[in-house]
């Protein structure tokens, strides 16, 4: 194992040598994940690739004071130029040589950890605080089996800090600083359930540990792309409070040649509970005992393989309460507004509410982010699902509704930062609304209703 100090210690960190104020160096997610390790939770066994060794390797390449440049000017709130440069800025650290010393470096520690099927995650120096998460902005691969592979996963997750979903999220928050990220590189957990707990309710502070849980891999949980498990516990205990079932049509498991793999599953098989009371209990202490070492609620990743539970990654949860009213996503004057409980018509839809207070605001049906300036500012953004990509369109809308996806999505999580109201998991928002029909959104008690004209 490289140890803190060696010529190879400026381009590689093992967990066990990094804690919470290691993010300068390891990024938000990479710091966890060894503060987590170092207080002996179970954290599956990686490396961190440090951000001065990104910033070396684009120092190198005499690209850094261009990067810096080209991103301080991006036309931010066009989301078609903003999506040119950032093609292009990605595109020249893709093109990167890596210097030889890191390529040794990464590649003597991936064969010290055995050279098994790795997750290659980015880990930018900004993720992860209070205000600002980043969650699934930056670029995660799964399943990376091979040095070759491992190599250029690092450089994908290096480009990913000059992504379009990333400059417009740095936009929203208002971070300046040069980007600059780490990368890690962890032993892969084939999961057979995994999702995504909240220590602490975010939207209404009550004391409750929400958890989120499908089958298979946690991407689908993270990723809004069905409706999970959903499981309310009082933190005394814990006490399990409540269990909803979610729907959950599919899962991701490793296929036989190491790549990820959909799986349909049967009504019945997609109608049972993936965890069971007891399960969730456990978690909801192990969640517990996160923020308790932190001293502030968490938002935690886990999966369970081989009936052993394994946390991926742990951050503070973010919250709406303190976003300025200069930094929501729509502002008065605007189709779309913020405002008290009005009166209203009929209720439309029921679904999970995310997100501070109520806004109003005309129906726009998309289904992908591709096209983003086909949604207006101030309209309501209704899609089957919302991912990360979504971003730069997530910043013009007023509210948010979906079909699929849970309160601790990673889309859902922006949405609650950028203060925008959303209802999440409606099942069916796509069939109910069409275009240009006006309704309301209560992000509090998850509705939508027809809004007066």
């Amino acid at each position: 194992m490289t140890q803190t100090g060696s010529p190879q210690s400026f381009i590689v960190r093992w967990f066990s040598e990094l804690g919470a104020g290691d993010t300068a160096t390891a990024g938000g997610k990479g710091a966890n994940l060894g503060e987590l390790t170092r207080a002996g939770l179970p954290v599956p066994d990686g490396f961190v690739i440090t951000a001065q060794a990104f910033l070396q390797a684009i120092e190198h390449a005499g690209l850094r004071e261009s990067l810096c440049r080209a991103a301080a000017r991006a036309p931010d709130e066009d989301p078609s130029a903003l999506s040119e440069v950032s093609t292009s800025l990605a595109g020249q650290i893709r093109d990167v040589e890596c210097p030889p010393d890191i390529v040794a470096a990464v590649l003597s520690a991936y064969r010290r950890l055995g050279a098994p099927a790795v997750a290659v995650r980015s880990s930018a120096t900004a993720e992860d605080t209070d205000s600002s998460s980043f969650a699934g902005m930056n670029e995660t691969f799964t399943n990376v089996h091979s040095e070759a592979e491992l190599l250029t996963c690092v450089k994908d997750c290096w480009a990913s800090a000059y992504g379009t979903r990333v400059m417009s999220y740095r936009a929203s928050q208002q971070i300046t600083a040069e980007p600059a990220i780490a990368v890690v590189v962890q032993r892969m957990v084939d999961s057979e359930r995994a999702g995504v707990m909240f220590s602490a309710d975010p939207g209404s502070g009550n004391g409750r540990v929400l958890i989120e849980a499908a089958f298979g891999l946690g991407e689908v949980v993270v990723g809004g792309q069905l409706v999970p498990d959903r499981h309310v516990l009082d933190r005394h205990g814990p006490q399990l409070l409540e269990v909803q079932i979610g729907y959950k049509e599919f899962k991701v498991v490793r296929g036989p040649e190491g790549h990820d793999l959909r799986v349909d599953l049967s009504p019945l098989e997609a109608t049972s509970r993936a965890l069971s009371d007891q399960e969730a209990i456990d978690l909801a202490d192990m969640g517990l005992r996160v923020e308790r070492h932190y001293g502030r609620p968490q938002n935690i990743e886990w999966a369970i393989s081989n009936g052993t539970t394994y946390l991926l990654q742990s951050r503070s949860i973010t919250s709406t309460d303190a976003v300025p009213a200069d930094r929501r996503a729509y502002q008065p004057g605007q189709p779309g507004r913020a405002h008290g409980h009005p009166a209203v018509r009929g209720r439309l839809l029921v679904g999970l509410g995310v997100g501070p207070g109520v806004a109003s605001g005309t129906v726009r049906i998309l289904d992908s982010p591709d096209h983003p300036d086909s949604l207006r500012a101030g309209e309501i953004l209704v899609a089957p699902m919302t991912s990360p990509d979504w971003m730069p369109m997530l910043r013009r809308a007023a509210a948010v509704i979906t079909d699929g996806g849970g309160i601790t999505s990673h889309a859902t999580i922006v949405s609650r930062e950028l203060g925008i109201p959303s209802v999440v998991g409606t099942s069916t928002a796509t069939h109910v609304l069409h275009d240009g029909q006006r309704v309301t959104v209560d992000g509090r008690r998850g509705i939508v209703e027809e809004a007066p004209v």
